[in-house]
Formats: structure tokens, C-alpha cells, sequence
């Protein structure tokens, strides 16, 4: 783990677009950055997110995010439609920093199809060995 990166094994994510997904008991997907993302980004002091209802495409925008050196949109890797936003990251948007995959969530989807989306996702002990080596090739270390 020289990289220091933080990528549990248990959740699905779209490596280039540096998000993960996880499917929850109740059939719901939690969608947020990964710590790579918001290393990358660095101190987040603005989140974004979509509208309750709103149905999303794969890969649309789950909401926009700013930080000292970057403005850019979160894109989804999951389509359905949001049913939940995370209403603490508003004014406290540091959280996506400290604790991207817990309080740092960014919305709750009901999917369209997981079946179809989870497949186009690198998860487990592959997935993340999958990552790494991109971070690798790609000079990529993350910052605590």
C-alpha cells in the first residue's frame, strides 16, 4: 500500500472516475468519492448535490464539488433514481476529506438495474489490485 490509499475490498468502484458504490441490505446503492478522489481534489470546502427524485443515467452528475485547486462534477456509476443526499456534508463538506466512505457519503440510489451496473465495476481483493496498479502507472499517491 504504498500509495496510502485507502480502497476497501467490499465496495464497487469506477476506477477512472475515481467513485464507489455500495450496495446496501435494503436494496438501495450509497454512492460517494473515493480517497483518491479527494486527495486529488484536495480540502473540499463546497458540495453540490442532485435533487431529491432526480433519476440519474450512468455516469451523469451526481452533483458538483469544489476545493482549493479543483471544480468539477461527480459523476454516478450507477443509474436510478436519488432517494437520499447526505445533508451533513453541506456544512460540512470537509467530511468527503476525512471520511470519504463513511460520513463523507454523497447520495442514496435506488438502482435502475445493479445487476447490469455493478458489472462495468471493479470490486474485491481483484478490483482493488486492479486500482492500485492504475494509481501506480499513474503516480498516484493520497495524502491523510
Amino acid at each position: 500500500m504504498s500509495d496510502g490509499c485507502i480502497l476497501p475490498e467490499d465496495l464497487y468502484y469506477w476506477i477512472d472516475k475515481h467513485v464507489w458504490a455500495k450496495p446496501e441490505p435494503d436494496g438501495t446503492v450509497l454512492v460517494g468519492m473515493t480517497d483518491v478522489a479527494q486527495s486529488l481534489a484536495g480540502k473540499i470546502i463546497v458540495v453540490n448535490l442532485r435533487s431529491l427524485g432526480k433519476n440519474l443515467a450512468r455516469g451523469k452528475s451526481a452533483g458538483t464539488l469544489e476545493s482549493g485547486k479543483w471544480v468539477g462534477t461527480i459523476p454516478t456509476p450507477v443509474a436510478g433514481k436519488v432517494i437520499a443526499i447526505n445533508e451533513q456534508i453541506k456544512g460540512q463538506p470537509d467530511l468527503v476529506n476525512t471520511d470519504p466512505y463513511g460520513a463523507g457519503w454523497l447520495i442514496r440510489v435506488e438502482p435502475a438495474d445493479w445487476s447490469a451496473d455493478s458489472q462495468n465495476l471493479a470490486t474485491g481483493a481483484d478490483g482493488v489490485a486492479e486500482y492500485r496498479k492504475k494509481l501506480e502507472a499513474e503516480g498516484i499517491k493520497c495524502s491523510h
